[in-house]
Order: structure tokens, then sequence, then C-alpha cells
């Protein structure tokens, strides 16, 4: 009778590395599309719907990623069942459209995104970006 050997024995060493370049997500309001440039310069990835989608296309559309909106109040109540974050814009004042890094509104976001930890997160979150720069996470049942 043929007896097969384990793999490896109780002092081996394993070793494993791992590189992940993971990307956060956001599809943007038709009113936004200006801070594109901006935040794919700033390392995220940005979906750009065509205009003319109704909110419920956008909805759909947005499964696992985060919708950037001024009109949160439209995407929050779906957010749970068809399962995205929502960013919101109400309270920062001023857009920026400049197309890079540099953008105010892009560094507000950026900023809120990383600090509050939205892409590690389980579950479903309103991220409400303000003019100061701070944010506030909700966490969306």
């Amino acid at each position: 009778m043929k007896t097969t050997q384990p793999f490896a024995g109780p002092d081996a060493q394993d070793s494993i590395e791992l590189s992940k370049q993971g990307y956060f997500t956001i599809l943007l309001d038709e009113n936004l599309r200006g801070l594109e440039a901006g935040l794919e310069d700033d390392g995220f990835k940005v979906v750009v719907p065509p205009q003319g989608l109704t909110d419920d296309d956008l909805k759909r559309k947005a499964r696992g990623w985060a919708v950037l909106t001024r009109n949160s109040a439209d995407f929050v109540g779906d957010a749970v069942r068809f399962d995205y974050d929502v960013i919101g814009l109400e309270d920062v004042k001023f857009l920026d459209d400049r197309p890079d890094r540099t953008n105010e509104t892009v560094r507000k976001i950026s900023a809120a995104v990383r600090r509050s930890q939205i892409g590690t997160r389980k579950g479903n979150f309103w991220l409400k970006v303000r003019d100061n720069g701070s944010f506030h996470l909700e966490q969306l049942v």
C-alpha cells in the first residue's frame, strides 16, 4: 500500500507576498462630471455614466461602488437594496472644477474617503463630506 507524503512538514516556513492594487470606484452623478479628472488623478476609479440615465438606472449600475452626488436623498433609500455607498456633497458650498489633484473639492472627498475607511468596511454607508473637510459616516441598514 502506498502512502502519500504531506506537502510540508510541521516546521515549514511558508512565505506569501501579495501585491493588490485595489481601487475605490466612484460613480459620478450627472452634475459632478467636472470632478472626473481630479478624482482619477488622485487614485480613484471613476465611472461617468451616459447623460440622461434615470436614477434607477444609476442605482443598478452602482452595485458595489459609491455614488458621488449632491442629491443624497435620491440615493440613500435604495443603497442597501442595490448594494452601493453614497458620498454626499450637499454641505460643500463651492465645487472646484480644476482637472487635477489640486482641486479643493477633490481633496475634501479624497480625505474623507481615506480617513473614514469606507472602502474597507462591510455594509453600505452614507459619507457626508462637509465644507471644512470633515465628514460624517453613517451606516445604512
